[in-house]
């Protein structure tokens, strides 16, 4: 019997989704579809509490400060946030233990105004540690990602690294990040990506592994403009595991963002 696997883009949809898609194959007229339940948030903050004793760690294995420094060069954002000058300001969400926003600043010419959310106390205790050791003083907050605790249109840089994949539907963080997000500022996500190591990720941690198609069909459905990405590789022979996305929101009037239309979730994978 020949056995086909479909398309992962035309079969997952964010907007009516209550478990986190794995795999999806068919068998002539049949269909199997493997689904996992995504953790409690409470049970994941424990995991991500376990996990930032040794987070430095992988941190430095896979040569995550670097490959973030990249992709944010790539992204034009040391570039917008200059332009903003020190009144600039960055919220990290799902911030871990700071890896992202100590690389965007060390590559920035000036000082700018850091703010953090995580769920976990224990990674937001270790970032705390490794922001201030790079000169920063991050106003850091335990708090969802579905429900940011900041006012509408407050950043400038709103940016993720690898937390959406972790939600039955990213597009509801999508919509918070941006709720928070000035026009004309720029969002940017890391998110895992179809890749051997990615699918390692996913069955670690319950995460959608996501393709570029995907990735950027929901931003275009947050109707964001100047839409961009890029492979992140990683050390350790991790490879191409993630990808980062790039997009900026409109500076004038302009709808709201919703979930992805059937046109876009049925692209094919990259």
């Amino acid at each position: 019997m020949h056995i086909r696997r479909q398309s992962d883009d035309a079969v997952i949809d964010p907007s009516n989704q209550q478990t986190i898609p794995m795999t999806n194959y068919r068998f002539g007229s049949w269909q199997v579809t493997i689904n996992r339940q995504p953790r409690a948030k409470e049970d994941l903050a424990r995991q991500y509490d376990a996990a930032s004793r040794n987070w430095q760690q992988k941190i430095r294995r896979y040569g995550l400060a670097a490959a973030y420094r990249r992709s944010l060069m790539a992204s034009g954002a040391v570039t917008a946030l200059g332009k903003v000058g020190s009144q600039a300001r960055v919220l990290d969400c799902g911030v871990g233990s700071g890896a992202l926003s100590t690389a965007l600043s060390s590559i920035l010419s000036q000082s700018l105004n850091f703010c953090g959310i995580d769920l976990s106390a224990e990674m937001l205790a270790r970032a705390d540690v490794e922001m201030r050791q790079a000169g920063l003083a991050p106003d850091l907050r335990q708090a969802d990602i579905l429900s940011i605790p900041y006012n509408d249109a407050t950043f400038d840089v709103v940016m993720a690294a690898h937390v959406l994949e972790h939600l039955p539907n990213p597009q509801l963080a999508l919509n918070e990040m941006i709720r928070v997000l000035k026009p004309g500022g720029m969002l940017f996500v890391c998110l895992v990506r179809r890749s051997g190591f990615g699918a390692f990720i996913q069955m670690r941690w319950r995460t959608w592994a996501i393709t570029e198609r995907q990735g950027v069909a929901w931003l275009r459905a947050c109707h964001l403009e100047n839409i961009g990405c890029q492979p992140i590789r990683l050390g350790s022979c991790a490879g191409q595991a993630s990808t980062a996305f790039w997009a900026r929101r409109s500076s004038g009037p302009g709808r709201p963002p919703e979930t992805a239309s059937a046109t876009e979730k049925h692209e094919g994978d990259a």
